[in-house]
């Protein structure tokens, strides 16, 4: 059961709740006690503190999805169209992968996210070159756009430092020894760096280096 006043910025959410005679925001999950909308940290609506507590009651809430969901709200007051539709676009896709995982009872994380996201990069990349091929510049410039808003969403990429300490320690453990080990050190560092921004071609060059004897 949940309820808000007339005040609160999505009015479809608002139903009485039953102890609430003057119609003050409250939540309640379950058999918990109803509180204060305003009560739940961060939460600017009835909506927002509803799914806030959900996510409390299942885990935490992804911080991306957070961070979208404010972007998404300041693109609106600003009237900027170009952040707005690469925001809903990103959205879309989450939300997609949401569902994917639901149907599997697994989570929706940020390593989850941080897929969806590259994904969407290789998209944009890919549709960059095939319009630059046919001539088309202002696509181009559109999809540039995009793909800098994706990219404000992603991590910094790992450094040539950083995933050789990963490749030293997945060799140590699978006790590779020659390129024909690539495939599961490869599958190891792959593991290791779930979630986080990584140059698939230069792990493939410093574990081809770090297996011929490079390093």
């Amino acid at each position: 059961h949940y309820g808000c006043s007339l005040q609160d910025d999505d009015q479809a959410w608002c139903k009485g709740y039953a102890g609430s005679a003057d119609f003050t925001p409250v939540i309640a999950i379950g058999d918990s006690a109803a509180m204060p909308c305003n009560a739940m940290a961060g939460a600017t609506s009835c909506r927002a503190a509803h799914q806030r507590a959900m996510f409390s009651a299942a885990g935490a809430e992804p911080s991306l999805v957070t961070r979208l969901k404010e972007d998404m709200k300041a693109a609106m007051k600003a009237k900027d169209q170009a952040k707005l539709d690469a925001v809903r676009m990103i959205n879309a896709a989450i939300k997609l992968r949401e569902v994917e995982l639901r149907e599997k009872n697994q989570p929706l994380t940020d390593a989850e996210i941080i897929t969806v996201l590259q994904k969407s990069a290789k998209q944009r990349r890919d549709s960059i070159d095939s319009y630059k091929a046919g001539g088309r510049d202002d696509l181009v410039d559109k999809e540039t756009k995009e793909l800098q808003i994706v990219e404000s969403y992603m991590p910094a990429a790992m450094s040539a430092t950083e995933l050789e300490a990963i490749i030293a320690a997945v060799v140590a453990e699978t006790g590779a020894a020659s390129q024909k080990d690539m495939g599961k050190v490869m599958a190891g560092v792959k593991a290791k760096t779930a979630g986080k921004m990584v140059d698939n071609k230069m792990v493939s060059d410093l574990v081809k280096a770090r297996l011929t004897g490079g390093k």
